[in-house]
């Protein structure tokens, strides 16, 4: 993560390798990546293209009244996930326009609603729900292979700050044990969930860390 945050600032500092860097690593995978997810929306192969080219100028174009998109990028997560969830960001903001101008369209000549009146705010706007249900069947699905014993101790260790210790104590056995039990298990949902998303979305292409940073955004939005 440091390397990629240093790689940004050099690029946005005016270095001409390291933005080329960023576009070479990056660019074809994040189309792919929203490009899937705007079908999905019904949104046009164009759209989609003409949305990442935006943010791929945004991200380096500052202006005088508006800073470059990339220095908003703070390294706690990947390069590649942040412009993923940034991009689906607008993506979804394109595709409620697109629906708005549809129903106007539809309701210009029978309806005397003021149709401005049924644009969502944009803090209103929903995760893209295509992707939700993506990210929930996969992780339900490498959860269900979990032992269930060891799906209870990553519970009350994470959730309810029980110490290894005391669950040694309780089953009767080496601390070591139960943090072999809770690391092979956290290392077994982290490969189910990437094979179920691999398996249910091949074009998705999402990596672990890159999963967690989109499930942390997206339970953001929902609790408000």
């Amino acid at each position: 993560m440091a390397k990629e945050l240093q790689t940004v600032r050099a690029a946005l500092f005016g270095d001409s390798e390291a933005a080329a860097e960023i576009h070479h690593k990056h660019y074809a995978s994040v189309l792919g990546a929203l490009m899937n997810r705007g079908t999905a929306m019904q949104l046009t192969r164009s759209e989609v293209e003409e949305c990442v080219g935006d943010l791929w100028s945004d991200c380096f174009g500052g202006t005088n009244s508006k800073s470059a998109l990339l220095e908003k990028f703070s390294g706690d997560g990947s390069l590649r996930a942040w412009l993923i969830t940034v991009g689906l960001h607008r993506l979804i903001d394109i595709a409620r326009r697109k629906r708005f101008h549809h129903d106007m369209a539809a309701h210009e000549k029978t309806s005397s609603v003021d149709p401005m009146d049924k644009i969502p705010a944009a803090d209103e706007l929903a995760p893209d729900t295509d992707l939700v249900s993506l990210l929930r069947s996969s992780l339900k699905n490498a959860l269900a292979r979990s032992n269930r014993e060891h799906l209870l101790l990553l519970y009350l260790v994470y959730l309810h700050g029980i110490k290894q210790r005391e669950l040694a104590d309780i089953y009767g056995c080496n601390e070591s044990t139960v943090s072999r039990w809770l690391d092979s298990t956290l290392e077994q949902i982290r490969a189910d969930t990437v094979r179920e998303v691999e398996i249910l979305d091949s074009a998705a292409g999402l990596e672990w860390r890159e999963i967690v940073q989109l499930c942390h955004t997206i339970n953001q939005e929902l609790n408000g």
